[in-house]
């Protein structure tokens, strides 16, 4: 079905009996299986945050202004515009945004944001918490494993470079603040070892890392007060529109459907008289494919994948344009320059001395979390005390903080311990 909605843009779907399945991926236990299907599909290399940041990253370099650090205590409507009164996190500082149109995309948190400002919705959300461990690496292929797990929800083994992305669980919380509890690990690493034969069966001592979030679903209240069972909701998104105050609330969507979204979005701003300079250009995404066999070309001449980590699962040439595009130029130049800036920094990591000057420059890196866990995945595939023992890793702070390098390393660490981490 999915291969329909894409047009057939990836390559076909195949269905398996249990001997292919048992030839393809010998370390999937078919004795309970009646057979399977692949599919081809999108993936990220690196994380959701990196994909979502690479947005606000393209926007920014065509005159958008972006802030992170900045939280809204609540707006108001005056004068044909609303004044949302926002707090610097970093310093303390109150400070008011004056704008035509206000745009509620504070996912789990648009209700409260709603709240703050006066507005009521037709919609809100229910939340459903879900969970991922990251363990040593499973297996070797880089295929994308998906079971159904005894609660009857689809169940992944996600590949993630020398480490595996197992999970995720399905439990409904009245709150987008959640933590990992005892009963979550154990029932993904209960999962794990069932549907996959593991020469020794996963424990807690394997995990390295784990995410917890919530899943934002959209509800609409009934005549009754009643809501629909909440195992049925659809991660598709509603907007709605307060066209007398020019406000729009997003709920729910998929990472995915961001674009669409996205779309969906400016049309609506401009029914509300926002004038959209430039609507047909395409600001987000690779740059032309000109650009790309130039970047190669000269990454062959000078022999960058030469440079790379024996730990990479990918060339260097290859990862510096998936993150970087463009910019990937600069820092062949700084390679030409000094050969040392393709050495990696951070030991038991892929990043080398130039990705960490272009990410102090470029990437809004406010904390050492920033870096580890939002721009990079460091903080998903090493263990915590192997991050903090790891030669280079003051060198990292010092270029990205300066003189704040031993304040934010500690803040880290600190925060982690607090945290459970």
């Amino acid at each position: 079905m999915y291969w329909l909605f894409g047009n057939g843009f990836t390559r076909m779907p195949r269905r398996f009996s249990r001997q292919a399945i048992a030839q393809e991926e010998p370390l999937v236990d078919t004795r309970y299986a009646a057979g399977g299907c692949e599919y081809s599909d999108a993936y990220l290399y690196d994380n959701d945050s990196r994909f979502v940041f690479q947005f606000v990253r393209s926007a920014m370099d065509r005159g958008c202004i972006a802030a992170n650090y900045v939280e809204s205590l609540g707006a108001r409507r005056a004068g044909g515009y609303w004044r949302t009164k926002v707090r610097d996190e970093t310093n303390g500082r109150i400070l008011e945004i004056c704008s035509k149109v206000l745009i509620n995309a504070a996912g789990p948190f648009v209700d409260e944001h709603n709240a703050l400002t006066g507005e009521e919705t037709d919609h809100h959300h229910l939340f459903s918490k879900g969970i991922h461990l990251i363990v040593p690496q499973i297996t070797p292929k880089q295929r994308i494993l998906t079971f159904f797990a005894d609660d009857g929800r689809l169940f992944f083994v996600i590949p993630m470079g020398v480490r595996t992305c197992i999970g995720t669980t399905d439990t409904r919380v009245d709150s987008p603040f959640t933590e990992v509890t005892d009963e979550d690990r154990q029932f993904v690493l209960d999962n794990i070892n069932k549907h996959l034969k593991i020469a020794r069966p996963l424990s807690r001592a394997d995990i390295i890392a784990e995410r917890c979030g919530v899943r934002p679903l959209v509800v609409k209240a009934r005549g009754d007060g009643g809501l629909r069972d909440w195992m049925q909701l659809s991660r598709k998104h509603e907007i709605d529109v307060d066209w007398a105050t020019a406000h729009l609330s997003i709920f729910g969507g998929k990472l995915t459907d961001c674009v669409n979204v996205g779309d969906e979005v400016s049309k609506i701003v401009t029914r509300l008289g926002i004038a959209l300079p430039y609507r047909q250009y395409k600001w987000y995404g690779e740059p032309h494919p000109s650009v790309r066999e130039e970047y190669m070309h000269q990454a062959r001449l000078m022999n960058l994948d030469s440079y790379t980590s024996p730990e990479s699962i990918e060339s260097l040439s290859s990862r510096l344009w998936r993150r970087y595009d463009q910019q990937a130029l600069a820092l062949l130049a700084e390679i030409r320059e000094n050969p040392r800036q393709a050495e990696v920094l951070i030991k038991g990591t892929d990043y080398i001395r130039c990705e960490i000057r272009l990410a102090r420059h470029q990437e809004m890196i406010v904390k050492l979390e920033d870096f580890l866990r939002r721009r990079s995945k460091i903080g998903l595939v090493v263990r915590r005390e192997d991050i903090r023992n790891a030669d280079g890793l003051m060198e990292a702070c010092e270029i990205l903080f300066g003189d704040q390098a031993r304040e934010k390393y500690d803040e880290y660490f600190l925060e982690r311990s607090d945290a459970g981490g």
